[in-house]
C-alpha cells in the first residue's frame, strides 16, 4: 500500500515542489540561500544506529521561511526487522526540505523543520530461523523527517545548528517492510551564500 497517496499523485506533489523553488529562487519575497551540511545519527526503535552525512542547499522565502533540497548517504552494518537478520545498509535519500523560522532575538535562531524524500536502500537480509543463506534487495521508498533545531551564528554569513527530531526510511504502512524509524540527532555547519 501506498504511502499518503498513489505514484501518480506523488509524481505532481514532487513537480509542484521543484516549481515552488524555482519560483523562489527568482520571485521577489526571497532573503538569500544557504549551503548546510551535516553528520547525523538515526537511533532505531530496535536499538542500533545509522549514522550518515548530509548535504543541502535552501532558498529563503521571506523573513520565516526556507525550502531547499538535498541528499544523504546513512549506513548499518546490522540491523533485526520483522523476522529478517540485515547486513550491510545502506540509505541514499534525495529530499525537500522546509523550514519555519520562529522569532528569537540574537545570533539564535530556533527553527522547525521537515524533511520529505525518495531513499534508494540496498542491503542483503537472511531469515533469523534460517541463517547462512543470504538475499541481495535493493528498493526504494518515501522517508519522512520532523524536528526541531536552532542555530548560532558566527558572522553574517556562518554559523553551527544542532538538530533533533523522528526519522524513518522506507515508510509504508506494510507491517512486514524493511523501514527503520527512530530518534535522529543532526550537528551541522550552515554557509549563507547571498
Amino acid at each position: 500500500m501506498q504511502l499518503f497517496f498513489g505514484a501518480g499523485l506523488r509524481g505532481k506533489v514532487c513537480i509542484a515542489l521543484v516549481i515552488t523553488l524555482f519560483t523562489a529562487h527568482y520571485g521577489q519575497a526571497q532573503t538569500g540561500s544557504s549551503f548546510r551540511v551535516n553528520i547525523e545519527n538515526l537511533y532505531s526503535t530496535h536499538g542500533n544506529s545509522f549514522p550518515g552525512l548530509s548535504a543541502a542547499y535552501h532558498q529563503g522565502l521571506g523573513s520565516k521561511w526556507e525550502l531547499g533540497a538535498g541528499m544523504e548517504y546513512s549506513n548499518a552494518s546490522t540491523h533485526n526487522d520483522n523476522r529478517w537478520n540485515l547486513y550491510h545498509l545502506y540509505f541514499f535519500p534525495f529530499y525537500f526540505s522546509e523550514y519555519y523560522k520562529c522569532p528569537a532575538p540574537g545570533n539564535w535562531v530556533p527553527n522547525l523543520h521537515l524533511q520529505e524524500g525518495l531513499g534508494f536502500i540496498n542491503y542483503y537480509k537472511e531469515f533469523q530461523d534460517h541463517p547462512g543463506t543470504r538475499y541481495y534487495i535493493n528498493e526504494h521508498g518515501f522517508n519522512g523527517f520532523a524536528g526541531i533545531d536552532t542555530h548560532y551564528y558566527f558572522s553574517v554569513l556562518s554559523g553551527v545548528f544542532a538538530e533533533a527530531g523522528l526519522k524513518g526510511f522506507h515508510l509504508s504502512f506494510n507491517n512486514l517492510d524493511v523501514n527503520p524509524h527512530g530518534l535522529t540527532a543532526k550537528l551541522g555547519y550552515v554557509y549563507r551564500l547571498k
